[in-house]
């Protein structure tokens, strides 16, 4: 007969944080395990490990394996408080009873009847409104996963008209346009800066012409005169 524990040592054993869950398979326990809640699906693997490691796979006597059963109530129920709002968060309420609840009862199943862990459900307890977010208060009925994937279904992306563009189609048409208006006016400027060119070159080729006018004319005249000269 081992050393009895005490409260502080079933609190020590539950209570406890964990990194690795080395008692979850994922086939056996797959469509208990609500991946769209990361705060759920963390519960459910704590569970799993509370409840295999700590409880079916370390008591031995009666009264030991009902002290271990009554703390991983205890911890359970801290969670669901937690979780649920005291039960009052309506959609939140919902996930539990579907996935925590009903997670609990799988893992009884082909357990001896003497070593089962009976639930011992939290009783309903008040929780302030003024702390209730909006969300909980929803009283449309929530979509359940089931453990077959759901096929993919492409939707049309539309661009809200007052709130900002946020889709793929809505950054195309804001780029589309950018750049557009950008292109434009690098269009623009380099045509503008093509005809300047131009104008300067013409500048350049008239002033050109005129200086080699000027120098056939000077040309002309010192011909003329050497020839007149040679006449005389």
């Amino acid at each position: 007969m081992g050393k009895e524990l005490s409260v502080g040592d079933y609190y020590n054993i539950f209570f406890k944080i964990r990194d690795k869950f080395n008692n979850v398979m994922d086939d056996d326990y797959v469509q208990y395990l609500y991946k769209e809640d990361q705060v759920l699906l963390n519960i459910a693997l704590y569970l799993l490990e509370n409840f295999k490691g700590e409880y079916i796979y370390s008591c031995n006597e009666v009264k030991e394996c009902k002290q271990r059963c009554t703390y991983l109530n205890k911890w359970l129920n801290e969670k669901k408080a937690l979780y649920t709002s005291n039960t009052k968060c309506k959609n939140h309420n919902d996930l539990w009873g579907h996935y925590i609840e009903r997670l609990w009862e799988k893992m009884q199943e082909g357990i001896d009847q003497s070593k089962r862990c009976q639930r011992d459900v939290l009783e309903k307890q008040s929780f302030q409104d003024k702390w209730i977010i909006p969300i909980c208060k929803n009283e449309n009925s929530l979509e359940m996963k089931s453990s077959c994937p759901e096929s993919y279904v492409a939707k049309k992306e539309e661009c809200p008209s007052v709130v900002a563009p946020t889709s793929s189609s809505c950054k195309t048409v804001l780029t589309t346009t950018y750049f557009s208006s950008v292109g434009m006016n690098l269009s623009k400027l380099i045509r503008g800066k093509n005809i300047k060119r131009k104008n300067i070159d013409k500048e350049n080729n008239e002033s050109f012409r005129s200086r080699d006018n000027s120098d056939m004319e000077f040309l002309d005249r010192r011909f003329n005169v050497i020839y007149n000269s040679l006449q005389n």
